[in-house]
């Protein structure tokens, strides 16, 4: 496989806001140090530290750590012959062609709106990928809004996501509930998010919500994630009753 010409999205986000928020700094210190006094040059203090992010984030590694992630994903998640999986916000296809290389006969869809500036990907990216990891005739992807996914009721085995549900904060349950609408009863869903975001926190609330929408056997399972730094992320996981 040529791994080098596999694209599952880039780092650009994270470093030009990096960037962003220290050119901030320092024009707010110039600024403030001009106009009122000499102290307030230190405001540009912050600048250093978001310039160091932003070089990190521009450091190599970063698709082989998610092809590692992707691994340690659906080790969890455990697929079997024949599931038909669901990858929502699939962007480069990352996990939904991990799936289908995963285990005999898995078919997999991935859905995604493909914004502009999004995450470096898009739909002609993700079939390039399918075809480089040579899974192109069980992999289809389509155009659309986790918030109405076009597939009907019971339809998937597995419904999973990576990094995605976080980032959706206008009509946040209405995903969760798409989601566990076109999960079978007996289905898997398993996604990856960090444990704290923009009105997002992987607690006893997120575990409450996802039993009341319908999912049992809620768990958070931490996975380290070593690029650009080391830190925890989660795995989150449930099921959708078989009486359901």
């Amino acid at each position: 496989m040529a791994i080098q010409k596999l694209n599952y999205g880039g780092t650009a986000w994270h470093v030009y806001t990096n960037l962003f928020l220290g050119a901030i700094f320092i024009g707010v210190a110039i600024y403030a140090g001009i106009s009122f006094h000499p102290l307030f040059y230190l405001l540009a203090l912050p600048a250093v530290y978001f310039g160091f992010e932003a070089s990190k984030w521009r450091g190599g590694g970063v698709l082989e750590e998610r092809l590692r992630i992707r691994d340690e994903f659906i080790k969890q998640v455990q697929p079997k012959d024949g599931d038909r999986v669901l990858d929502v916000g699939t962007g480069g296809g990352l996990l939904a062609i991990g799936f289908v290389k995963a285990a005999k006969d898995v078919e997999a869809v991935g859905i995604d709106l493909w914004v502009p500036g999004g995450g470096g990907t898009s739909l002609k990216t993700a079939k390039r990928n399918a075809e480089i990891e040579g899974v192109a005739d069980r992999v289809e992807f389509k155009k659309a809004d986790a918030r109405n996914i076009p597939y009907p009721q019971d339809y998937f085995d597995i419904v999973v996501a990576s990094f995605v549900i976080h980032m959706i904060h206008k009509d946040r349950d209405k995903v969760f509930q798409e989601m566990l609408r076109v999960l079978k009863p007996g289905g898997r869903f398993a996604i990856i998010e960090p444990p704290r975001g923009y009105r997002w926190a992987v607690d006893g609330k997120l575990k409450e919500k996802l039993e009341t929408m319908g999912l049992s056997n809620v768990g958070f399972r931490p996975l380290e994630v070593r690029y650009p730094k080391k830190r925890n992320v989660y795995i989150i996981r449930g099921e959708k009753p078989a009486s359901s």
